[in-house]
């Protein structure tokens, strides 16, 4: 399945496709119906479509944290490391 195709004036549109909008952000679809149910979104039905706000979208855009390198998986890196420097000492 291949990515729906972005119109560069995206941000002109009242109202974006799930698959268009998910595309924009670099997030899945399932992301933005999370994002729907904590409020940081806001979706709208027109014609039997789910369709997502381009203003509640440019806004989570712009909300979107600044990253920061964490230390998510040092602990396991450390034990590798050991690990190696042990076989080698053998």
């Amino acid at each position: 399945m291949s990515d729906p195709i972005i119109d560069e004036n995206w941000r002109a549109r009242p109202l974006l496709p799930i698959k268009m909008a998910a595309n924009i952000a670099g997030v899945s679809p399932a992301s933005l119906y999370r994002a729907q149910t904590d409020g940081s979104i806001e979706f709208k039905r027109l014609a039997g479509r789910t369709l997502v706000t381009t203003q509640s979208l440019v806004a989570m855009i712009d909300g979107a944290e600044p990253w920061t390198p964490s230390d998510r998986g040092a602990h396991g890196r450390a034990a590798r490391t050991e690990r190696a420097r042990a076989a080698w000492a053998e």
